[in-house]
């Protein structure tokens, strides 16, 4: 480690005082390739040294907002395959919630399917209870990484977890990029809300210093760096140790001309390589986090091919093997380059043959809202509108059975967007566009948003006559009433919810109107009218 001793005494003072029942977050925040996870690597590696629970994963750039739980699912495998005592000692209705993270979790039961928003907070409860229970063992360290990728439920989670960790024996380390937070990023509002709190870190990374480049360099080589190598170097890099290590790997030694770009220097390392070697790297490229078969299967080459192919491209560090059998890029950086360098054709190719892939793995068993998303995340890649809103409908549909809201929001407007370009699309999306609406609606709600709901469900009622379907249209007024209840609207929503309950005041009970009764008496009750509260509810 070079340059980093504050900071990683800080991590370590951390994972100090969450072994004492002190837990807490912290955030490294820093530039692509300034250090970020080899400072979580060497933190993590001491922490298992000294008996710590390290469990560790990686958002996935899948697009905004489409693989629910991607870093989680990561972190957790690890201790549903080897069957860790501490799932089976879960109550069983917690077990029953983390199975819908961890398909075929042993011995969960079915869990409530019911579409409530609070079942979120019932997942969010069994995880942090499953992380209090491996704390009563040995200290547990979370590690997030790039959590600028992260879907909204992950980003959920941080905040649950950041308001809800009490004593358990928890250090949360979560790592993003500062420059992928634009103005907009929706990381920025979560974390100005929890790095304000006194027991939350915030690391940021600096780049290396002229001497401490030097000792990198003196490092990596086995001696003192010559003066020209070293100057050219952090002229080059500004002190970014990747950019410094990829400069160095593409041949710079100080005699040959430096490439103009870091790019430049990466496509060079990638053009050493067998063209098979190229080949598994695009697969990569645009598979992002891919099992053994799955790189078979779409590669199409023979075992001793892939084999010695999948060798050179680890051996060259370009690729890391994950102990939970898939390869990824070692750096995101690397996988952007080559991504960038496929011809148009060649990507559209490699995301359909996921597509289908993800879809046989699919129709052979292998169900949950990260295949389902995958399939609709490459077939909207390879531009097949038809495929991509079938599909797109089917992912929100698993991305609500595991309450991960915000992705299920974005997929459905996705299908929104696909409508109007396939034909007869109420067939290939199996629900009526009234029906889209309406659930994209309901799942911007569940998700906490405050301004979108409302177009989706106007539009929604736009095609809904009252007096034909008085129920229905009263079920999307009671939504519509609620979007605008929490766009600060109260005195126009109660009219709505008025309106919608004139419909169906008449007749027998029906759910409809008992929704809209329950929407009253807790707005009566918010507002202190108590009466009213009372009667509604009653």
């Amino acid at each position: 480690m070079v340059g980093r001793t504050a900071e990683l005494q800080q991590l370590e003072d951390a994972l100090a005082d969450a072994a004492s029942g002190r837990p807490s977050l912290a955030f490294v925040a820093g530039d692509s390739g300034v250090g970020k996870t080899r400072l979580v690597t060497e933190l993590t590696r001491r922490a298992e040294q000294a008996g710590a629970e390290v469990l560790s994963g990686d958002a996935v750039e899948l697009g905004e907002g489409e693989v629910p739980y991607a870093a989680l699912m990561s972190a957790l495998r690890p201790l549903a395959r080897a069957g860790h005592p501490s799932l089976d000692a879960l109550h069983p209705r917690d077990r029953a919630e983390l199975a819908r993270l961890l398909p075929g979790l042993a011995g969960a039961a079915p869990a409530d399917d019911g579409a409530d928003a609070p079942a979120q907070g019932r997942l969010f409860e069994a995880l942090l209870g499953l992380l209090d229970r491996l704390g009563t063992e040995s200290p547990v360290v979370l590690v997030l990484e790039d959590l600028h990728w992260a879907d909204p439920s992950t980003r959920a989670f941080v905040a649950f977890l950041a308001h809800s960790l009490g004593r358990e024996r928890v250090l949360v380390v979560a790592t993003y990029r500062l420059d992928e937070l634009h103005r907009r990023h929706p990381l920025r509002p979560l974390l100005a809300e929890i790095e304000r709190d006194p027991e939350v870190h915030r690391i940021t990374l600096s780049v290396l210093s002229r001497d401490e480049l030097a000792g990198a360099l003196e490092d990596i080589l086995g001696a003192p760096p010559a003066p020209d190598l070293l100057d050219r170097l952090y002229a080059r890099s500004e002190g970014n140790p990747l950019f410094m290590e990829e400069l160095l790997a593409a041949g710079v030694d100080g005699r040959g001309a430096l490439p103009v770009t870091l790019r430049d220097a990466l496509m060079v390392r990638i053009e050493q390589l067998s063209d098979a070697a190229q080949d598994i790297l695009r697969v990569l490229a645009v598979g992002q986090r891919v099992d053994h078969a799955l790189v078979a299967e779409i590669s199409g080459m023979d075992r001793t091919t892939l084999v010695a192919a999948l060798r050179e491209a680890v051996a060259s560090h370009l690729v890391v093997a994950q102990s939970d059998d898939r390869y990824v890029f070692r750096h995101a950086l690397l996988r952007e380059v080559v991504a960038d360098d496929l011809l148009p054709g060649e990507r559209t190719e490699l995301h359909r043959a996921f597509a289908e892939a993800f879809e046989r793995r699919a129709a052979s068993g292998a169900s949950g809202a990260q295949v389902a998303a995958a399939i609709a995340h490459h077939y909207a890649a390879a531009g097949d509108q038809r495929a991509a809103l079938g599909a797109s409908v089917r992912a929100a549909t698993a991305a609500e059975s595991v309450h991960a809201w915000g992705e299920a929001a974005a997929l459905l407007e996705r299908a929104l967007e696909l409508w109007d370009h396939v034909p007869d699309a109420e067939a290939v999306a199996g629900v009526s566009k009234v029906e889209l609406l309406h659930r994209a609606g309901d799942a911007f709600i569940a998700a906490g948003d405050r301004q979108r709901p409302i177009p989706l469900l106007r539009a929604a009622l736009e095609m809904v006559d009252e007096e034909r379907e008085p129920r229905h249209a009263a079920a999307l007024l009671e939504r519509f009433a609620m979007a605008q209840y929490r766009a600060g609207r109260p005195s126009e929503a109660v009219a709505t919810a008025e309106h919608a309950l004139e419909l169906v005041k008449d007749g027998e009970p029906t759910p409809e109107r008992a929704s809209i009764y329950a929407w009253f008496a807790k707005i009566r009750m918010v507002q202190g009218r108590y009466r009213e509260a009372t009667a509604a509810a009653r």
